[in-house]
């Protein structure tokens, strides 16, 4: 009986070593073919070069993702963690990086993503299969063609869409020199627009000032007359605003019915 339970406990023993052993081996080919080494989730780092535009940097701390340039904000984590993911994308082929990569796009001009430091330059696509060529050190490789549009984006594609900086509660506003009550500024929590965009030269609206005892800086908005459209001057961005709170919003005063031309009696 004893010997019995030492070989199913040996046998135990076996299936489980060769379970681990495949699944390292299964691991192991994953990470050959991922196109770098770095799990998206350890990245913390982010740059985004291309030829005669500023630079977009992003970093990661202990409060999430900032950007650091060009503009110095609340990042937005749902489109980095995105762009994340091509550091872990499949690789279908790759070959050395010689002269002959201009052929490929490859060149001074290529867009580049780095990442914690890493340097990925982008080129073409590969004209039969659609797929992009990306060089990485001395070797080019050859990878799906779903990351460009976060490369060609603008910097304000990367600005969280949330309209206060994370960690910023405020305790202190006025509208338009209006002291706002505790109820007002609570409906600014988790405020969201639905697109960001460049301020432009236009400068109207009503002044809305926040000051908050968790953060050190002020914040001001020009909150135009529908609620909707919402610049910040320091940042020279204009959030758009689906559902605004119903106090930013200035109710039109009703136009009053238009009155008939009275005809004179004449008797007839």
């Amino acid at each position: 009986m004893r010997n019995r339970w030492l070989v199913n406990l040996l046998l135990l023993i076996l299936v489980i070593g060769l379970g681990a052993l495949m699944r390292w081996d299964l691991e192991q080919g994953q990470r050959e073919t991922r196109l770098t080494g770095l799990l998206p989730e350890n990245i913390t780092e982010i740059a985004i070069e291309r030829t005669g535009e500023p630079a977009i940097r992003l970093a990661q701390d202990v409060e999430g993702w900032r950007m650091e340039s060009p503009f110095s904000v609340t990042a937005d984590a749902g489109r980095i963690g995105e762009l994340t993911g091509i550091a872990a994308t499949q690789v279908f082929r790759t070959m050395p990086k010689t002269a002959g990569s201009e052929r490929l796009g490859l060149n001074a001009d290529s867009p580049r993503l780095i990442l914690n430091g890493l340097v990925l330059s982008f080129g073409d696509v590969d004209p039969i299969g659609q797929n992009r060529y990306v060089a990485i050190g001395a070797q080019v490789h050859l990878i799906g063609d779903g990351f460009q549009h976060h490369l060609i984006a603008e910097a304000e594609d990367y600005v969280a869409r949330t309209l206060l900086p994370s960690g910023f509660q405020p305790n202190v506003g006025s509208l338009n020199g209006s002291a706002l009550s505790p109820e007002q500024l609570a409906d600014l929590d988790g405020l969201t627009a639905e697109v960001v965009e460049p301020l432009g030269s236009e400068l109207s609206g009503r002044l809305l000032s926040l000051d908050s005892d968790t953060a050190d800086q002020s914040l001001r908005f020009l909150v135009s007359a529908d609620g909707r459209r919402w610049a910040r001057l320091d940042l020279r961005l204009r959030y758009l605003v689906a559902t605004p709170p119903p106090w930013t919003v200035v109710e039109e005063a009703p136009q009053p019915d238009p009155v008939e031309p009275r005809t004179r009696d004449l008797g007839f």
